[in-house]
């Protein structure tokens, strides 16, 4: 638990997206552990766990979304001047043109931008299961960001 906690909780928090809790996102990782926990004799421990684990903390995220569809939360504090609905649904937007932009990107760069950027993945990992030196990988990253910025730029996203 010690050693994926946070990589369970980045992948959970990603699904969950600003809308929830902090005790909701908390639920999704326990969730995930005693998931694991159920399923230890069915799984080995390795390369495979990661992106298992990963898998597993989008599912009960995506579970959690849909018991919680139309509720809204109530916070016992007042939102920070940062937090307006304007800002939180400006910021909302933004995620998903980000999203939008990076699903309509051609393989292998979709990928390669999911797994490093949205699954938190390291490059030295994901650029062999895709064929790619570390070079190359970093090479389509930063030609891959570039255009990322020219289509948000163009969608309206100033500071992309």
């Amino acid at each position: 638990m010690r050693r994926y906690t946070g990589y369970v909780t980045a992948v959970a928090a990603r699904t969950l997206g600003p809308s929830l809790l902090p005790e909701d996102l908390e639920e999704v990782v326990s969730d995930v552990f005693v998931t694991l926990w159920l399923r230890s004799g069915d799984i080995q421990s390795g390369p495979s766990l990661r992106p298992w684990l990963a898998a597993v903390a989008r599912n009960k995220a995506a579970d959690r979304l849909r018991r919680t569809r139309g509720v809204l939360p109530l916070s016992d504090t007042l939102p920070a001047v940062g937090d307006l609905p304007e800002a939180l649904v400006e910021r909302q937007e933004c995620h998903a043109q980000l999203r939008r932009a990076v699903e309509a990107m051609e393989e292998p760069d979709r990928t390669l931008f999911l797994l490093y950027y949205y699954e938190d993945q390291p490059l030295k990992e994901v650029a062999p299961r895709l064929g790619l030196s570390l070079a190359a990988a970093k090479a389509r990253l930063s030609r891959g960001r570039k255009r990322l910025k020219e289509t948000l730029l163009k969608g309206g996203i100033d500071h992309a």
